[in-house]
């Protein structure tokens, strides 16, 4: 007696094959997208696992499931991870803006350190910051490159940050070259230290100022501060007077606070008064400076 099945009966073991095998993929599907929608909850959804689910032979089995990768940790380690990443320059990462406070300033220069000196002064008393100003009446750029003067007063007061004040006896002339170097002469001396170079007020009886652009080439724009512009009341016609130096500083000072303007920023809180000033030097024109 033989024993077989018909055509029929094989066409519907099939068909409950197919079934049974859909059924299968089906749930191996529904535990994917599962597993999907719990890590949406948490704020990690991968979409790239879901497009592929969709576009697979729906053969993946449950054990066959993507564990959690890297790209896949939680919102708050991806955070941290950007809190510690690298500023886009190195000169962004410098731009910290100083404060004043417990700082030491050193002023040197020529006469206009007269008025500079005074004002600087009281943002000294009113900020709390140790401040030293020392004038040579006269004095050129090369009179400070060709003496010790300037070294000497850096060890002496051990600033925070220089000030120089120079240019202004230095107009008219035309020898750039060795300007220039005795520009970088001063530069050399004041090394590391932070500093800002104040050019020279403009004077209507000298028209030849391409010392200051000699000056910011050697220093750098964000290091110089051009006073050309500033207009400020003067007692002879050069020299500016108590008001007319305060508004010099006030600008100086507001250009020193400016991050994208100055190398070295520093903050200051204006004073609304005026101290007792003298120079911790004063030479006059027949000084020669150190040796």
């Amino acid at each position: 007696m033989k024993f077989g099945i018909t055509q029929s009966q094989r066409n519907a073991l099939i068909k409950i094959y197919i079934v049974v095998k859909s059924i299968k993929y089906l749930i191996a599907f529904i535990c994917l997208l599962s597993v999907q929608v719990m890590k949406a909850q948490k704020g990690i959804v991968d979409n790239t696992n879901i497009d592929q689910a969709m576009r697979t032979r729906m053969d993946i089995q449950p054990d066959e499931m993507p564990s959690q990768s890297i790209s896949q940790k939680p919102i708050e380690d991806v955070s941290e991870m950007s809190l510690e990443a690298k500023p886009v320059s190195s000169v962004q990462s410098t731009m910290h803006i100083a404060n004043s406070r417990n700082q030491v300033v050193l002023l040197i220069g020529d006469s206009m350190v007269d008025g500079l000196g005074a004002r600087f002064n009281d943002y000294a008393v009113k900020n709390g910051f140790e401040f030293h100003s020392v004038v040579w009446y006269g004095s050129t750029t090369r009179n400070w490159a060709n003496t010790q003067d300037l070294q000497y007063q850096i060890e002496k007061f051990r600033p925070t940050y220089v000030i120089i004040s120079l240019g202004t006896n230095d107009l008219g002339y035309y020898d750039f070259t060795r300007r220039s170097e005795a520009i970088q002469t001063i530069l050399d001396c004041v090394g590391n230290i932070p500093y800002v170079w104040v050019g020279p007020l403009s004077w209507r009886k000298i028209k030849n100022r391409n010392i200051v652009n000699v000056i910011r080439e050697r220093t750098g724009a964000e290091r110089f501060f051009d006073s050309s512009s500033i207009v400020a009341a003067r007692i002879d016609g050069i020299h500016p007077t108590r008001q007319g130096a305060a508004h010099w500083v006030a600008k100086i000072v507001e250009w020193m606070g400016e991050p994208e303007l100055n190398a070295n920023p520093i903050e200051m809180d204006k004073p609304d008064f005026t101290t007792t000033f003298r120079h911790d030097e004063k030479h006059g024109m027949s000084y020669h400076g150190r040796r």
